[in-house]
């Protein structure tokens, strides 16, 4: 694992110089009937990212300092994520730009390194998820669709301690609501029902998370860089509602002509175990300095 952690790391530091130079797109905009647009492979999307959603599909390096309940594990951690969400297709409806329809596809490796024990992996998630969304005005936007996650533990974390797996699995349905109160704050909500678990004996189908973000206008570094924060809470009805609180603050870095993303900032969280599989019986506290990076 510690090899993966090294490929994980080089293609992270890789990716983002070459998505960076793709600034040029082709035009992907077709005309449907007198005035509804498609348009492929789009350079924006309509539904907002969830910036402090711990389990947000994203690209990232973190580093930190955790307090955790995890048996056997350090009180450092090493982040790193690899992943993306992606707007294959969105229609147009109406010619100011509101009222838009699109197809998102995501994906994501959401892994945790104990530095203090060699920089063994303790366990790593992976997701996948399809949704609807429809860009209903410029104050509101919604999305629903289906969602996979599965739990897996560190081959010498299973060697050192032992531990089996408890098979945390989700398959479930999503329906996501963003309002934006103005340009800069946003507010949403997303509960979700699993229709499949893994381990019916202890998880329970029903979840819900939201959070608030703000991003301010990019006024720093020759008008590249802005500041933002985010907060984010998770809650399941198998851990008792307890909520899961994370936060995330820092810089955003964004190049005019590309859709890439760039955050330089602090991530907090405090709840539930992250990972799947510690998450019905561990609480955890860390808080990571990251590189996170997105791409669409």
């Amino acid at each position: 694992m510690k090899r993966v952690a090294l490929t994980m790391l080089v293609l992270v530091l890789c990716v983002v110089p070459v998505m960076a130079q793709a600034d040029e797109r082709a035009d992907t905009t077709f005309k449907l009937g007198s005035s509804w647009l498609l348009e492929l492979d789009p350079n924006d999307q309509p539904y907002p990212d969830y910036v402090a959603d711990p389990r947000r599909p994203r690209m990232q390096v973190g580093v930190g300092v955790a307090d955790s309940d995890i048996p056997e594990t350090s009180s450092s951690r090493v982040m790193l994520d690899l992943g993306t969400r992606y707007t294959l297709f969105k229609i147009q409806t109406d010619p100011s730009g509101t009222n838009e329809f699109a197809l998102d596809i995501e994906g994501g490796l959401f892994t945790q390194f104990d530095p203090g024990n060699g920089l063994d992996n303790i366990g790593w998630d992976g997701r996948y998820g399809v949704f609807a969304v429809w860009d209903w005005s410029d104050k509101v936007v919604a999305r629903v669709g289906y969602r996979h996650l599965s739990a897996h533990l560190g081959d010498e974390y299973i060697e050192a301690t032992g531990r089996r797996r408890i098979n945390y699995t989700r398959d479930d349905l999503a329906l996501g609501l963003g309002y934006y109160v103005n340009e800069k704050i946003l507010v949403y909500v997303e509960p979700s029902w699993a229709w499949s678990m893994g381990n019916e004996d202890r998880q329970k189908p029903w979840a819900a998370e939201g959070g608030i973000q703000y991003q301010g206008p990019r006024d720093m570094w020759n008008d590249s860089t802005a500041y933002y924060a985010a907060a984010h809470v998770r809650a399941f009805d198998e851990t008792s509602w307890d909520p899961g609180v994370s936060v995330q603050t820092g810089f955003h870095i964004k190049r005019e002509q590309s859709s890439t993303n760039l955050r330089l900032g602090l991530e907090g969280y405090i709840g539930r175990a992250i990972l799947g599989e510690f998450s019905l019986d561990y609480d955890e506290a860390y808080l990571t300095v990251g590189i996170f990076f997105d791409f669409y």
